[in-house]
């Protein structure tokens, strides 16, 4: 199962072939959940079209495309709510406790609705896909996160609908942030730097002097447990995020191993 926001792309083409390359049926859930944008982010500018969504769903070869109304997630006299109090107080900058709450409530009742055995994320969107699996491991929901190599454009930056809203010269500055992950790669994996402080510190002035691009935040994680590090080791998470203008951009890579 692959559940989005909409305003579907080729990152989402993808995780459908993944889903059907191990032989499940691909559901793909579209639902643009107001409760998930927090301060700075607007609901109402978010790109939608369900025309092109539905279109885009049979030409890559959707089984089940799923348009998710708010009464399907939270019905009449709905009153749960799912919460990590260890995470909302952690990663600042990555993500509001309520915007977290309403994600992760929203997903664990659209995955027990369409009684999904596996949930797909691209691996920009590690942070969501790491709270969901300790969230369903807490609750023994059987229910498998996987997680799939992340869809790019040419010059790096992350597919993700959100790219519509950008203005030219925003869409090129974008492409620095991959950039930028990628230099804190290469100065861990080829000049043997593990010092949590100094990659953060070199990856944050690299972003900051991207035109445009207001950062919000910088982590190196535990891809298990979204733990912070101090000292690097092959396979951590190496997040970041902000906006340019309204528009709100995350990306993230995995720190290679000694031969990169």
């Amino acid at each position: 199962m692959i559940i989005t926001r909409g305003y579907l792309h080729e990152g989402h083409g993808a995780l459908v072939h993944s889903v059907q390359d191990q032989g499940r049926l691909a559901v793909l859930c579209v639902f643009l959940n107001q409760r998930q944008f927090g301060p700075g982010e607007d609901y109402a500018l978010y790109p939608r079209d369900s025309r092109h969504d539905v279109e885009f769903a049979e030409q890559v070869g959707v089984d089940v495309l799923w348009l998710a109304r708010d009464q399907d997630v939270y019905p009449p006299g709905f009153c749960t709510e799912v919460r990590m109090p260890q995470l909302e107080n952690a990663l600042h900058g990555v993500t509001g406790p309520e915007v977290l709450r309403a994600q992760l409530t929203a997903v664990v009742r659209l995955i027990g609705l369409a009684r999904a055995q596996a949930v797909y994320y691209g691996e920009q969107d590690w942070y969501k896909a790491a709270a969901l699996r300790i969230a369903l491991t807490d609750l023994a929901i059987g229910t498998v996160v996987e997680t799939t190599p992340t869809k790019r454009e040419a010059d790096g930056l992350a597919l993700r609908s959100l790219n519509e809203r950008l203005r030219p010269e925003e869409r090129r500055s974008a492409s620095l942030i991959y950039g930028a992950l990628q230099e804190a790669q290469e100065l861990f994996s080829r000049h043997g730097e593990v010092e949590a402080t100094r990659l953060l510190g070199r990856t944050s002035a690299a972003l900051t002097r991207i035109p445009g691009f207001r950062l919000q935040y910088v982590h190196l994680v535990d891809p298990a447990t979204l733990s912070e590090r101090r000292r690097a080791s092959p396979g951590d998470l190496l997040m970041a995020g902000g906006y340019f203008g309204r528009t709100r951009l995350d990306d993230a890579v995995r720190l290679p191993d000694a031969n990169g």
